[in-house]
């Protein structure tokens, strides 16, 4: 089979780039070619990930600090996706937050692993235009309002939809007017084990350092609780904020950034991990719970279908200081300590479902799609 795989960029080794190195590594005894807006991976990222895989880019590869500016570089990426013409293969397979379902095509089967519509100009965007500098700006709403027209267009070269979870399904139908079917992210449950290890009097709060993770919001409430430790593992562009919000928090400790095996033993000896962030699945938040570690999490979206309140963690209702310190407290007044339940729980969400699931839909599809 000749297989055409496109990803939106590889920048961070984040969820939605761990989904498509499971889906590579499924076809890695076919004829397969990855297409992407640029690839700016490490080496030990692009080794993990894409492996021996030939990869084309766009024109976005030969920018300097690409990056680093890609965001301010939306308003042309949908045509950027159209320059690449995907014609000979036999199945085309998509991961997309973005524009990676955009490309040209000679109509060959497309299934898309829709991450989720973009959020910024769907049900996000009131959060992101209050947070940029021109939200509210005649120019910023006729930008959205061009995205929103091409968004719709491009889902029509979708044959099949994936969601990665029933919350993404609801917003694709909200969005496209498209059906969907669900099949939850792979997660590395044999990699995020319980540990022999005791656990430590500290939460944990990690992830990428972008605004929407409102990593921010959590330095806040434990600012206001200076008898809590807080251990903070990432980095983003946020940081230059977050290093002023520090300078009197002697509770709070930043690590940055720290490879997976460092940071699967934090996980393992947190008493709990927060998520603060209106997520649409949420792989760390599973990764988490694979440990055997209870989360705090935002009620919204994939946490809701991932965690099981008062049973594998606690859910808080808004966005606020005040509701991370309650769950803060309600864990200090009637903690979870039964951690291999809490990793039997993750155990359902794990990488070899993911496989079984995702191969068995996609030769279903090609099955329809020759009649």
């Amino acid at each position: 089979m000749k297989l055409a795989f496109v990803h939106d960029w590889f920048r961070a080794n984040g969820g939605a780039e761990k989904v498509a190195g499971e889906i590579l590594d499924m076809y890695s005894s076919e004829d397969v070619t990855v297409y992407t807006l640029f690839d700016k991976f490490s080496p030990a990222d692009h080794e993990e990930i894409l492996k021996h895989y030939p990869i084309r880019t766009s024109v976005l590869q030969r920018i300097p600090n690409i990056d680093k500016i890609y965001r301010f570089l939306l308003p042309v990426m949908p045509q950027i996706m159209r320059s690449f013409n995907l014609i000979g293969y036999d199945v085309i397979i998509s991961t997309s937050h973005a524009v990676a379902k955009g490309f040209r095509s000679d109509g060959a089967l497309h299934v898309c692993y829709c991450h989720t519509p973009m959020r910024y100009v769907w049900d996000m965007y009131d959060d992101y235009a209050a947070s940029h500098k021109m939200g509210r700006s005649f120019l910023y709403k006729s930008f959205i309002n061009y995205i929103r027209r091409w968004d719709l267009r491009s889902a029509d070269n979708v044959h099949y939809f994936i969601a990665n979870s029933v919350h993404v399904q609801k917003r694709i139908k909200a969005s496209y007017g498209r059906d969907s079917v669900v099949i939850y992210p792979p997660v590395r449950v044999d990699k995020f084990g319980l540990s022999e290890s005791a656990r430590k009097d500290f939460y944990l709060c990690l992830g990428r350092f972008v605004p929407y993770k409102k990593t921010d919001l959590v330095i806040r409430a434990f600012k206001k609780m200076p008898d809590k430790k807080l251990v903070l593992i990432g980095a983003g562009y946020g940081t230059k904020e977050f290093k002023e919000l520090l300078q009197d928090a002697p509770n709070i400790e930043w690590l940055g950034y720290r490879k997976d095996e460092e940071m699967i033993r934090y996980m393992q000896e947190a008493k709990a991990c927060i998520f603060a962030a209106k997520e649409d699945f949420g792989i760390m938040c599973v990764e988490a719970q694979a440990c055997g570690t209870p989360v705090l999490a935002m009620d919204y979206g994939g946490y809701r279908e991932t965690v099981v309140d008062g049973k594998t963690g606690y859910f808080f209702n808004e966005q606020t200081e005040a509701s991370i310190i309650a769950a803060v407290r309600q864990l200090e007044k009637v903690p979870l300590t039964d951690h291999e339940g809490i990793r039997r729980h993750a155990l359902k969400f794990s990488d070899a479902r993911f496989r079984k699931e995702m191969g068995d839909f996609v030769a279903q599809c090609r099955q329809v799609f020759r009649k």
